[in-house]
C-alpha cells in the first residue's frame, strides 16, 4: 500500500525543489557570465537547443511538423557566429558589430533553406503553411532573439579597448543590468503576486499573473539595474555607464516591459498547445522546462542589447 503524501507536504516541497534549483541555476549563470567567451557562449547555447527542442514539442502537440533539423541547426549556427570574435587562439581583428553584419545573410539563408527543404521533404501528407512558418520562427524565437545576450556579453565598442581581464569589459557591466533586470522582475513578480496579487493580468492567457505582480517585478527592475549602474561606474576602472545614473532606470523599465511580455507570450504558445509546461524529455523541478525559465529572456535580450548600443553607447 502507497501512502500519499499530504498536500500541506506537497506544497512546501515544491516550494524548497524551486528554491534549491533557482539558486543552483542562478550559480551556474553566475559563473558563466563572469567568464564570458566560449564558456557563456556554449552555456546560451545549450539552453536554447534545449529550449528549441520544447518549442518544437509544443508545436508537434497542435499537429505541426516543423523541420527539426534546420531549426537546431540554426540554433548552434547563431551561437558559432556571435562567438568568433571572442575564440581564442584565432587573433581574428573583427569589428564590434560582426555578428550584427552577418546575422541577415544568416537569417536569408535560414529562411530559403526552410523553404526549400520542406519543399521537396518526401512525407504525407505533404508540407504546409504552418510547417514552414513555424520552422522559420522557432530559430528567430529561441535562436536569433536569445543570442542577443551573448553579443551584449561579448560587447566591445569603439573606444574600448579588448581585454581578456573582466573588470575591463564593458560587456560585463552591461549584461549584469540586463540580468538583474530580467531577475528582479521575474522574482518579485513572483512574490509581489503570490502576497498581493488580486486583479488579473491576462487571465485568458495565463491565469495566475496580476497586475499587482507586475508593477512589483517592474519597479524591482528599476531599482536592480539603477543599482547595478551605479555599482559598475564604481568598480569597474573603465566606468561603462560614463557616470549617467539616469539610465539605469530607463534600462531597467524597458527590460522589464520585454521580459514580462515574453512571458506572456510563452504562455499563448502554451495554452495553444494545450500544454502546462514546456518541458517534456527535462523538466526543471519547481520550474518547469528551460522555456518557462528563459521566456522573460528571449525578446529581453534582444532589447537590452539594442538598447546599450542606441541609448548608453550611441554606436547604431
Amino acid at each position: 500500500m502507497v501512502l500519499e503524501k499530504p498536500p500541506e507536504t506537497i506544497a512546501v516541497e515544491a516550494r524548497h525543489n524551486r528554491v534549491v534549483y533557482g539558486w543552483t541555476m542562478f550559480f551556474l549563470a553566475v559563473v558563466s557570465i563572469i567568464c564570458g567567451g566560449l564558456v557563456f557562449a556554449a552555456a546560451m547555447c545549450i539552453a536554447c537547443y534545449m529550449a528549441g527542442n520544447e518549442f518544437m514539442g509544443m508545436v508537434q502537440a497542435k499537429g505541426i511538423r516543423p523541420s527539426v533539423r534546420i531549426v537546431r541547426g540554426m540554433i548552434i549556427a547563431f551561437f558559432v557566429i556571435a562567438s568568433l570574435p571572442v575564440v581564442p587562439g584565432l587573433h581574428l581583428s573583427l569589428p564590434w558589430n560582426f555578428s550584427l553584419t552577418l546575422f541577415p545573410l544568416l537569417l536569408t539563408v535560414g529562411m530559403c533553406i526552410s523553404f526549400f527543404r520542406l519543399l521537396f521533404r518526401n512525407a504525407q501528407p505533404k508540407t504546409t503553411i504552418a510547417d514552414i512558418a513555424t520552422t522559420i520562427l522557432g530559430f528567430i524565437y529561441v535562436g536569433f532573439l536569445p543570442v542577443h545576450l551573448v553579443l551584449l556579453r561579448n560587447l566591445t565598442p569603439p573606444g574600448f579597448e579588448h581585454s581578456w581581464n573582466p573588470m575591463l569589459q564593458p560587456g560585463l557591466a552591461y549584461v549584469w543590468a540586463a540580468v538583474f533586470s530580467i531577475l528582479g522582475t521575474d522574482v518579485f513578480a513572483y512574490y509581489s503576486g503570490r502576497h498581493w496579487g488580486k486583479t488579473l493580468l491576462y487571465p485568458q492567457i495565463s491565469p495566475k499573473k496580476t497586475i499587482e505582480g507586475a508593477i512589483g517585478g517592474f519597479v524591482a527592475a528599476l531599482f536592480w539595474a539603477t543599482l547595478v549602474v551605479f555599482l559598475s561606474d564604481l568598480i569597474f576602472p573603465i566606468h561603462p555607464f560614463g557616470g549617467r545614473l539616469w539610465e539605469g532606470p530607463l534600462l531597467g523599465a524597458v527590460v522589464s516591459i520585454a521580459a514580462q511580455l515574453g512571458d506572456l507570450c510563452e504562455s499563448l504558445l502554451k495554452r495553444d498547445a494545450g500544454m502546462k509546461d514546456s518541458g517534456t524529455l527535462f523538466s526543471i523541478p519547481g520550474h518547469g522546462g528551460i522555456l518557462d525559465r528563459g521566456d522573460s529572456w528571449i525578446f529581453a535580450s534582444a532589447v537590452a542589447y539594442y538598447w546599450v548600443c542606441l541609448v548608453v553607447l550611441g554606436i547604431l
